[in-house]
């Protein structure tokens, strides 16, 4: 049976670790590397409430995005080291 989306959340919420507004924040000013990304929809977020290091990906496009498996032109090269910190919001 296929997985419904309340089950697909929790199994993310027991893998991948919330974190504070502050506490990112304090996350990107320790590691230069981190990568900030937006995944609402770009016309959805005012430029006043833009980080001004963020990235701009939606999350829909988000998996395709990330995926090494497919076309290079097709992804983001920033997602391809694995090792680097990624907050969302």
């Amino acid at each position: 049976m296929a997985k419904s989306w309340t089950d697909m959340v929790n199994d993310a919420k027991a893998v991948v670790t919330g974190v504070s507004p502050a506490e990112a924040h304090q996350r990107l000013r320790d590691d230069k590397d981190a990568l900030l990304i937006e995944v609402r929809d770009a016309g959805s977020v005012p430029m006043q409430d833009r980080s001004p290091d963020v990235v701009m990906i939606s999350l829909g496009s988000l998996p395709m995005r990330a995926d090494l498996e497919i076309a290079e032109r097709l992804r983001d090269s920033r997602l391809e080291d694995r090792s680097r910190q990624v907050i969302l919001t």
